[in-house]
This record gives structure tokens, C-alpha cells and sequence, in this order.
């Protein structure tokens, strides 16, 4: 209310790229990452919707499919706080619903407990199960190569935010030093950013977020370039599932997107479902990204 929207007032919503640099000119006050950068992307996403039901199309026509469905992989099955027993049964549920990819936390305070319930987990289930670690950045370079290493022999898909997510030298040491790939892009802010990583050559698997990055314009950026590259997207979501689903099935270096919190999926207007293992894909005009009424009177602050 107070930044953004003096910028763009009464101007044309369907100039989405002259708004937008409108309201980046505003950051050198309010900061370029984090709440700044995701209300900038809120933005965004507005704008897009407003083209998209003048369209009358969802997002992912507007851009144009590269796929027809969207693989998933399940985030909800892996907490920190759960016993090795209980996290054992809870991966052996989501496969049970056709989930062949499954990602688990990482990060207690002594790594080898972390390194005994990765152990028992893949022996749980099974070599034909993908499995994912994230660490939420808590490691340092030494803790993150010496356990990285011993994780190596559990066939892991991928070592997610090992470290700060702004130390990208770390990280290039790091990916040099294992062959287990490195994954980032929870706490990437920007297209420069993602740039540094690429090309110092310390990201393999880049998890671009739309609502971390300035909206679907810089995210469609930040896959273009690692394409060039040679290097897969695989979107970070939390919650915008509707979105990062479209943009993936637009997106040929995008196999598959995060499912994750779906116990509050009904947030959402037409919300995006798994079933056997891939995300269906929405047909009502627009990003996809629309609250409930319900939802909008009892949280509404003002």
C-alpha cells in the first residue's frame, strides 16, 4: 500500500514490464530480499492474473505446455521432529499413494543421528524410491563435506540448502568436492543471484521460488538460464503449488514440483491435486493463486 502501489496507480496493469521496474526503482529503501522481494512478487502475480483473465486462459496455455502432467514429489513424509519409527511409517504412507520421490529434513544438532535416520529410511524403503535430503542451511562447509560424503552411499537425489544460502564460494567448494548434486533456491532473491551460483558451478538442481524471486517474469529468467546450462528446475513451493505447477508444465528443464503442506491446500480457490504421483493442472482463467472467501474474512487484518 505505502511502496508499491503509489508506482503504479491508475497506470495500465497490462504494461506489466514498465510497472514492474516502477516498483524495483522503490527498493533501494525498503531492501531487495525477503519481505520486500515477496511483496514485489505479490505484485507480480496480479498483474499476470489480470492478463490471464482477460485471456480467458489459465497460465500454463498462456505460456504454452511443454508436458501435459507434472511429476511430484512429497515433502510432507520427512519432519525433524518425528521419531525414526514414525518418519519410517509416514515415507511408507506417501508411497503407498504413488509417490516414487520422497525428501526428508536434515540438521539435528549431532549429524549422525541425521546420518542413522537416513540409513534406516532407505533401507525402509528400498533402491527404486527417490529420496531428498534438505538441511535448511544449519551446516558449515567442513560439516557439510564430511557428512555429504558419507551420505553418498545412500544413492540421495539431492542435498538441499547445506549451508547460508548467500555464501555461494561454500557451496562451489562444496559441489566440487561431492558427487551427491547440490540443490538451492528456498533463499535465492534474485536472477544475479542464481547467476553467481550457476556460474561458479555450485548448484546442480536450482529450486527457483515465484514468490521469492520478483514474481513468474524472474522465474521464467532463472529457468531459461539453467537451461543454457544444461541444469533442471525443480520449484521450492510451500503453498503456491497452483502457480509453480504451471510454470513447471511450461517448462521443459522442470520434471517435477514439491508437494508439500497439503493439509491446507483448500486455502485455494481451484486448488491443484496429486493423484497418482503428478499434479493435475488447473483450467479456470488465471495464475491459479486466488484465496477463498472464507479464508479472506477470517484472516483479514484490515
Amino acid at each position: 500500500d505505502d511502496v508499491y502501489a503509489p508506482a503504479i496507480l491508475g497506470k495500465d496493469p497490462l504494461q506489466r514490464r514498465e510497472l514492474m521496474r516502477a516498483m524495483h526503482s522503490t527498493n533501494h529503501f525498503i531492501g531487495r530480499v525477503g519481505v520486500a522481494r515477496v511483496g514485489l512478487s505479490a505484485m507480480n502475480l496480479a498483474l499476470w492474473d489480470i492478463q490471464l483473465r482477460l485471456e480467458d486462459q489459465p497460465l500454463w496455455r498462456h505460456l504454452g505446455p511443454a508436458k501435459t502432467k507434472v511429476k511430484a514429489y512429497n515433502t510432507d513424509g520427512g519432519w525433524l521432529t518425528w521419531s525414526t519409527a514414525e518418519l519410517i511409517d509416514d515415507m511408507h504412507r506417501i508411497i503407498q499413494r504413488g509417490f516414487d520421490a520422497v525428501k526428508m529434513k536434515l540438521g539435528l544438532p549431532d549429524p549422525r543421528e541425521d546420518f542413522a535416520r537416513v540409513k534406516a529410511v532407505r533401507k525402509a524403503i528400498g533402491e527404486d524410491i527417490r529420496l531428498m535430503v534438505d538441511v535448511n542451511t544449519v551446516w558449515d562447509l567442513a560439516t557439510a563435506t564430511v557428512w555429504g560424503r558419507r551420505l553418498e552411499e545412500f544413492d540421495i537425489s539431492w542435498l538441499e540448502e547445506p549451508m547460508h544460502p548467500f555464501d555461494v564460494k561454500a557451496h562451489a567448494e562444496l559441489a566440487h568436492s561431492l558427487d551427491l548434486p547440490i540443490a538451492v533456491g528456498e533463499t535465492i532473491y534474485s536472477l544475479h543471484d542464481f547467476r553467481n551460483y550457476i556460474e561458479s558451478r555450485a548448484v546442480d538442481i536450482v529450486q527457483a521460488d515465484v514468490t521469492k524471486l520478483s514474481g513468474i517474469d524472474e522465474w521464467l529468467d532463472v529457468a531459461a538460464l539453467a537451461r543454457a546450462y544444461g541444469l533442471p528446475v525443480i520449484p521450492h513451493t510451500n503453498v503456491q503449488h497452483n502457480i509453480h505447477v504451471q510454470l513447471a508444465a511450461a517448462t521443459e528443464n522442470a520434471p517435477m514440483v514439491e508437494c508439500c503442506y497439503e493439509s491446507i491446500h483448500d486455502i485455494w480457490e481451484n486448488p491443484v491435486r496429486v493423484i497418482d504421483g503428478h499434479y493435475t493442472l488447473p483450467e479456470a482463467p488465471g495464475v491459479g493463486g486466488k484465496l477463498t472467501d472464507a479464508i479472506l474474512t477470517k484472516f483479514r487484518v484490515a
